[in-house]
């Protein structure tokens, strides 16, 4: 009497095929989750990178009193005509401008004391700092 083979899978074959199947989409998924929030975090900062360089333009030609002004607000980012600037929907600019000593800028003093200044602006969305950016100003 010849044993008929049957043919076909085992149920223990099929359900490590179906964990294996599972394994492999909740990995992939959580990839691609964690490349999104990259791409994301990636594109604000780029985001910010530009609305910092605009502000810098903006106010390229500002006298230091006009800067001073400035110190301690917050601004809606702006291009360099001091238009509003596109896709940068609860993106803030806070600016923070300290006088420094004229030949050492590492040292704070008073506004009266030089006409060298530190702006520093940082860019926050959300209430998340995207970048930061400084630079020197000065008047002589």
């Amino acid at each position: 009497m010849k044993i008929k083979k049957k043919n076909g899978f085992t149920l223990i074959e099929v359900s490590i095929a179906v964990v294996l199947i599972v394994l492999v989409g909740t990995s992939a998924i959580a990839s691609l989750r964690v490349g999104m929030r990259t791409m994301n975090g990636t594109q604000a900062a780029s985001v910010a990178a530009s609305a910092i360089r605009e502000f810098r333009e903006f106010t390229f030609n500002e006298t230091i009193d006009a800067m001073d002004l400035r110190d301690d607000t917050v601004i809606s980012p702006v291009l360099g005509d001091g238009s509003t600037m596109p896709g940068v929907d609860g993106m803030t600019l806070s600016i923070d401008v300290q006088a420094v000593d004229d030949i050492d800028p590492t040292v704070a003093v008073g506004l009266s004391e030089s006409r060298t200044r530190i702006v520093t602006i940082v860019a926050t969305s959300d209430e998340k700092e995207l970048m930061e950016a400084l630079w020197l100003i000065a008047e002589h």
